[in-house]
């Protein structure tokens, strides 16, 4: 079976949250700015029932650095935003530290989240004492559902609208609340945008 064009974009938006929350290098923000966000672009453009404006102003970001050569700021604001910033972590990529009821590293949610990993087969990419609720992960175990189902290859149960609408939009809306606050790099403030766009238009599949 062969996805729509408007499912595709949607898996490539996964991508695109992941690569960007991972913590590029010089030459993969390069690849994004130059190959990635044009295409994501010109096709956001073709699908009406998805907002274009965080993705135009993203490709139009990182296009000038890009003419400016200019990525490494980006990769000391990554650590400031998620790693180690001056007064704390300003906005941490960890789903349990965006619970209304529970803000802690491997809470509940990470324990959730690592039995459903285990179940789908699924191995962590990330170093071994990430805990497994952070939001690349949780988006490649999105891409995991959703690609299955639309494409045919799994009984499409709808996992994939649920795991976004019920586990995940909750806490990644919280999450770019959070980093709104960190007047973050607008880099990072539009790919936040993009990823809850994304996940509401999986929701709503």
């Amino acid at each position: 079976m062969c996805l729509s064009m408007s499912k595709l974009f949607l898996l490539n938006l996964m991508e695109l949250g992941v690569t960007v929350f991972r913590g590029p290098d010089e030459g993969v923000w390069a690849e994004l700015a130059t190959h990635a966000l044009p295409e994501l672009l010109d096709r956001v453009q073709k699908i009406s029932t998805f907002p274009a404006g965080p993705v135009r102003e993203l490709a139009d970001t990182l296009a000038s650095r890009a003419h400016a050569d200019d990525f490494s700021p980006l990769e000391t604001e990554y650590v400031r935003l998620f790693i180690a910033g001056p007064g704390g972590i300003p906005a941490p990529l960890y789903e349990s530290c965006h619970q209304e009821t529970e803000s802690r590293t491997m809470g509940r949610s990470a324990l959730a989240m690592r039995d459903r990993l285990d179940q789908a087969g699924l191995v962590i990419s990330l170093d071994s004492n990430e805990p497994p609720d952070h939001l690349t992960l949780e988006l490649e175990y999105l891409f995991h559902l959703c690609a299955g189902e639309w494409s045919g290859e799994a009984e499409p149960e709808g996992r994939g609208a649920r795991f976004a609408a019920e586990v995940m939009l909750p806490w990644v809306r919280r999450f770019r609340e959070t980093l709104a606050d960190a007047d973050p790099d607008p880099v990072f403030r539009f790919t936040a945008d993009i990823v809850v766009d994304l996940l509401e238009a999986v929701a709503r599949t």
